[in-house]
């Protein structure tokens, strides 16, 4: 039997996908964005289908609490993420600035 925690799982995996497949339609995401956001949400649903997997990687870590895991892996990848954007808004503010150069030389 389901748990409804595991149900609520699933469903919000499958509508993440759903969306993620959405945005590609639309060309908002490139085939590399959308690989990877395609496999976050199956490493989800895995895990909400599967979450006696996660205990075996609790214990060599020595976690004790599964919340405990998932906040910390929470963590980590958020922190992937907003280095991720960090980079990439800064390589958007250089070439921004390279065009409003090229810009202002021209007048």
């Amino acid at each position: 039997m389901i748990p409804g925690v595991q149900i609520l799982g699933i469903l919000f995996g499958l509508i993440m996908i759903y969306l993620t497949f959405l945005s590609f339609r639309k060309k908002d995401y490139d085939v590399k964005d959308f690989s990877l956001w395609i496999l976050v949400w199956l490493f989800f649903l895995f895990i909400t289908i599967f979450p006696k997997v996660v205990y075996g990687i609790m214990e060599s870590l020595e976690i004790q609490r599964t919340v405990d895991f998932f906040v910390i892996g929470g963590f980590m990848f958020f922190t992937i993420i907003i280095f991720y954007l960090y980079k990439s808004v800064r390589k958007t503010e250089k070439r921004v600035e390279t065009i409003v150069r090229k810009v202002a030389l021209k007048k």
